[in-house]
């Protein structure tokens, strides 16, 4: 899995490349069909860009943050990807036990919706 990480208007120490590549890598155990991941990190003036692309079979998912140095913006991006694919796994999780088991359909809040016994009833 390529990570790419770029870095505009300023320059990135090796451990720090080294530490976000290893850190980006660490999203194969949430989503294991990673195509890519693209990091791209900016300075202005005194704030430092992080946008991440997650690129992975027909989900993508980008996230951006912003902070006062590189590392934290970061981890904010890396975090938000994170809670990104957790909520597309869980939503593809509820989708198939609706379609395995109807009767245990849940609503939005995640409280079980009790489905009519009767059809004729619709």
């Amino acid at each position: 899995m390529p990570v790419k990480i770029t870095c505009r208007k300023l320059e990135l120490a090796p451990e720090l490349h080294e530490l976000f590549q290893k850190k980006a890598e660490k999203l194969k155990k949430y989503f294991d069909r990673v195509d890519k991941i693209d990091v791209v990190l900016t300075a202005q003036k005194y704030r430092r860009i992080c946008e991440i692309t997650f690129h992975a079979g027909h989900f993508d998912c980008v996230a951006k943050a912003e902070a006062e140095n590189e590392g934290g913006a970061f981890d904010e991006a890396l975090r938000s990807v994170i809670r990104q694919i957790k909520e597309r796994k869980n939503k593809a999780i509820d989708r198939n036990q609706k379609a395995i088991n109807p009767a245990k359909a849940t609503n939005h809040s995640g409280k079980e919706v009790p489905l009519p016994t009767n059809i004729e009833s619709l």
